[in-house]
């Protein structure tokens, strides 16, 4: 990773992506425009193609590509995309070109102003980083040299940002510094490659390549470098004549392939998306690759899941903190008050204080600072010291060691309510965060967040319209190896949809013993659950849960019908009977052996 992003977009990629959609969008209308993050824009396009242009300003995943995933837009458009609208809708794309080799991308528009006049405007896309950027610009007819006028920006940098260059409406609008490095279609002959490489500074090659060049990235130094045979670590001190001459070769062998095809290409590792490129990288080449037959679904196909992962990480961050709080403020009430409990046992002593005052009063007079006496209640007969107060008779010594006793009872039976409320609090917070943990769609994020703003957790639930509950999610469903159809809850709303309403008698409910974790449900469907079913689902309930580190999990597993929620009970807690108990280590190779069913499945 260079800049927040990853390293293969490059001005590279950005060549083949402008080129691509030049040919798949000039010429269509805007018809809609939505803003469905803070940093993102789609706009819906007709034309040569129906197609959605998705452009982010996102500072870890910043791109440009057209996408076939729908988000939910929020309910009250944003500003910039009141702006958009505003300029952007009914207009006509008239054409689509890159700044210099860089990752910096125009939409030009053809449209009418207010008084009906032809009117161009611009939507630049800086995929740079962590300054990335979405500007919407217009051509200044007074003074054109000075460059296009900024209508609005989804980031707008002020003064206090950036003392270099600002991005605010009115403005004219000036490119990102390119810090004096050189086009990389620019240099176009050994000649040039040679006085190019003179005048870079004494660095490693990556470096040189990197720093020099506009729009090369590490991957494409790397891959200039591979296959000159150089090792990219190379000093540029320490070439010699005939290395000055492969890279050279290197180079414009490279620089004629981006220039005269394009092959987007997904890179594999252990089934895992790594990389991306529009050339073929040589020094990937230990890698799987599949090729794709678009740079934009190259890009949706690696960007989607990391996105996805990044905002929802963002988006539960703070329920994440709010809940860990929560359980760490609990978890040291709870131990506090196992040490007052324990400390309240101790009252049995002054019970026996009393007890042996009484009995030996007789030998007690007023004035005495402590007597020692038998232990009676001891078969040994041990000698006892009892502490006494002088300005008090025998009988008012042996009350206030009752009454400390009798206090220290009724403690005991308070504090063990705490303990057991306190518990069942811990239990239910560690629930949670075990939902936080399984979840991955916003959707069930929402479940949860509802649940705590409506829970006895929050002290000032919100209960105003805008909180409402949110669409029910659905928990996973896997196959068994032996093809039983198996239940996951992600979260308390699903747990509580699978103890519920998901089964039949005959079905079998299954979940790790005295831990949160997830409910799992066993569908019978008119078939014996054989044993291997029911370890495959075993090894679900123990890996989607607060035990899956451990070893030997007891899951407790019981048929359907001896599984009941209680009134009032919290979401996801049940009870249930005539539960056996079996034995699990949770492995993820195994869990990765269990088909996953989708929603269509």
């Amino acid at each position: 990773m260079k800049g927040g992003i990853p390293v293969a977009f490059d001005g590279i990629t950005t060549y083949h992506l402008v080129k691509e959609l030049k040919a798949q969008l000039v010429g269509g209308k805007i018809r809609k425009v939505y803003q469905p993050e803070n940093d993102e824009v789609h706009l819906q396009i007709s034309g040569p193609i129906n197609a959605t242009l998705l452009l982010s300003a996102n500072a870890n995943q910043p791109r440009v590509h057209i996408t076939e995933k729908k988000k939910k837009n929020p309910p009250q458009p944003s500003t910039f995309c009141m702006v958009l609208r505003k300029h952007l809708v009914n207009t006509t794309i008239s054409d689509i070109h890159q700044i210099s080799s860089d990752r910096i991308l125009a939409i030009d528009v053809n449209g009418k102003n207010d008084f009906g006049d032809p009117v161009t405007k611009s939507l630049v896309a800086e995929i740079t980083g962590r300054n990335a950027n979405l500007i919407l610009t217009m051509a200044d007819e007074e003074t054109p040299d000075d460059g296009p006028v900024i209508i609005d920006a989804v980031k707008r940098v002020g003064p206090s940002s950036s003392r270099y260059r600002h991005i605010l409406p009115g403005l004219h609008y000036k490119l990102p510094p390119a810090a004096e490095r050189t086009d990389f279609f620019d240099c176009r002959t050994p000649e040039d490659f040679d006085r190019w490489l003179s005048k870079q500074p004494n660095q490693k090659l990556t470096a040189v390549f990197i720093g020099g060049f506009l729009g090369i990235s590490p991957d494409l130094a790397q891959e200039i470098c591979f296959r000159a045979g150089v090792s990219g670590e190379t000093p540029l001190s320490d070439l010699t004549v005939k290395e000055r001459g492969y890279l050279s070769d290197s180079f414009f062998e490279i620089q004629h392939e981006v220039e005269t095809s394009c092959q987007p290409t997904l890179y594999y590792f252990h089934r895992h998306i790594q990389n991306f490129s529009t050339i073929d990288l040589h020094f990937l080449k230990d890698l799987d690759h599949q090729p794709c037959d678009s740079v934009s679904r190259m890009l949706e196909a690696f960007f989607y899941l990391r996105d996805k992962k990044l905002r929802f990480n963002a988006k539960a961050a703070n329920l994440k903190h709010q809940l860990s709080t929560l359980y760490k403020k609990d978890t040291k009430k709870l131990d506090n008050l196992h040490r007052d409990l324990k400390k309240s046992k101790k009252a049995e002593k002054d019970k026996l204080y009393g007890d042996l005052i009484t009995a030996n009063i007789y030998r007690i007079q007023k004035g005495m600072d402590g007597i020692d006496v038998e232990n009676f209640y001891d078969p040994d007969l041990p000698t006892v010291h009892i502490p006494l107060k002088v300005n008090q008779e025998p009988a008012q010594n042996a009350q206030r060691y009752y009454k400390r006793y009798n206090k220290a009872k009724r403690a005991q039976v308070q504090v063990a309510e705490q303990i057991e409320k306190t518990k069942d609090t811990v239990y239910y917070l560690g629930s949670l965060l075990n939902a936080l943990d399984q979840c991955t769609e916003i959707e069930e994020l929402d479940e949860i967040r509802y649940e705590v703003n409506h829970s006895d957790l929050v002290k000032h639930p919100k209960k105003n319209g805008k909180d409402k509950k949110p669409k029910p999610s659905h928990p996973m469903r896997f196959r068994s190896s032996e093809g039983f159809e198996i239940l996951v809850g992600k979260n308390n709303f699903q747990n509580d949809e699978i103890a519920t309403k998901l089964g039949d008698p005959e079905d079998c409910w299954l979940h790790v013993k005295d831990s949160p974790g997830s409910h799992v449900l066993v569908v019978a469907a008119g078939r014996f659950i054989t044993e291997k079913t029911l370890l495959e689902a075993g090894q679900l309930a123990a890996y989607y849960s607060k035990a899956k580190t451990s070893s030997n999990v007891p899951v407790d597993y019981v048929d359907y019908k001896y599984v009941h929620k209680p009134n009032k009970a919290k979401p996801g807690m049940v009870i249930f009977t005539n539960q056996n108990t079996m034995y699990v280590t949770p492995k993820r190779e195994i869990i990765d052996q269990i088909e996953r069913l989708s929603d269509d499945d």
